[in-house]
């Protein structure tokens, strides 16, 4: 394949060749608020196989359609109860998607052979602008190999897929950082299925609910598997009140320490650090940034400061489970 082509997403004739790619079978990494998706044309099976060759994502975990209208939705799930409306009101387009009952027909590359499908609409204007121009929906998981940093840059898609996609469209630095919350309408209650920056508070004050702790997802959603969003380099997370104290355990001599912290400075332990936020929404947005900037630094482990153990975290504690080999809490 040859080299993949960086579009700005600015320009309108960028955005016609995004859109006349896809609608051609081709991938395209497209910007989305949360991070760049590696979109290709919903409605086409051959070409949504092409997006698990390209990042070697195992064949059965389920992908997100990603539509530029409410109306697009019912294309793909067989009705949308009450509870859906509500929360597309509310927070669409944006970081949320719905895990609904699928419509009869739907590939199961889609769905993983599951019985619901899960459906956003993105907030980015350049990839809605790209969905009206192809007049198609899009499958479009992160745009990274599989298991590894999802990417908020379009140099970060290049640096893990340069070659093995067609495109790029090059929207800037992605605004939330992490990827959407997932909320499962296919039961009699909603189940908040993955954790994203539309919090479970967010949620009940929307439907006027509780939601019963403890329950899960009816079945599989993207991002859930034990191991993800890791770096290349061993990377372990330290709770902040055991961090001074184990730091000097990850620095054997002769090896070199990248330390992400957001209270604790690592001081001349670290070869490289990088500081987070304190609040919550700006650290997700820092956090995959950070972890690729430590991923190229040649060091030898990666260190990350835990946040605090507060149920606004919850997103954050979330991806560092996945991305660290292991925990000290």
């Amino acid at each position: 394949m040859p080299a993949t082509i960086k579009l700005d997403a600015t320009k309108s004739a960028h955005i016609e060749k995004a859109a006349d790619l896809l609608l051609a079978g081709h991938l395209v990494a497209v910007p989305t608020e949360t991070v760049y998706g590696l979109a290709a044309d919903a409605s086409n099976e051959q070409a949504v196989i092409k997006v698990f060759e390209a990042k070697q994502r195992p064949v059965g975990h389920p992908l997100i359609v990603h539509v530029a209208s409410v109306d697009r939705v019912r294309l793909w799930v067989d009705h949308i109860p009450e509870t859906a409306m509500q929360l597309i009101k509310e927070f669409w387009p944006g970081p949320l998607t719905l895990l609904l009952p699928k419509k009869s027909g739907i590939s199961d590359f889609i769905t993983g052979g599951n019985p619901g499908v899960a459906v956003r609409m993105p907030a980015h204007p350049a990839t809605l602008a790209t969905m009206e121009k192809l007049g198609r929906d899009l499958v479009a998981p992160s745009a990274n190999p599989y298991g590894r940093i999802s990417p908020t840059t379009a140099e970060h898609v290049l640096a893990g897929l340069s070659g093995k996609i067609e495109a790029v469209l090059d929207g800037g630095d992605c605004s939330v950082g992490i990827e959407s919350t997932i909320i499962d309408l296919t039961g009699d209650t909603p189940v908040i299925a993955r954790p994203g920056q539309i919090a479970q508070r967010d949620i009940e004050a929307c439907l006027g609910i509780t939601l019963a702790p403890g329950r899960i997802a009816s079945q599989a959603v993207p991002g859930s598997v034990k191991r993800h969003y890791q770096p290349v380099t061993p990377t372990v997370g330290v709770a902040t009140d055991r961090f001074a104290g184990l730091l000097p355990d990850f620095t054997p001599a002769g090896e070199k320490l990248g330390v992400i912290w957001w209270q604790s400075p690592p001081g001349e332990r670290a070869s490289e650090s990088i500081m987070l936020s304190a609040d919550p929404n700006e650290y997700a947005r820092m956090l995959y940034t950070a972890m690729h900037s430590m991923d190229k630094a040649n060091v030898d482990r990666i260190v990350i400061e835990l946040p605090p153990r507060e149920s606004r975290w919850l997103a954050i504690h979330d991806r560092l489970k996945r991305a660290c080999s292991e925990q000290f809490t």
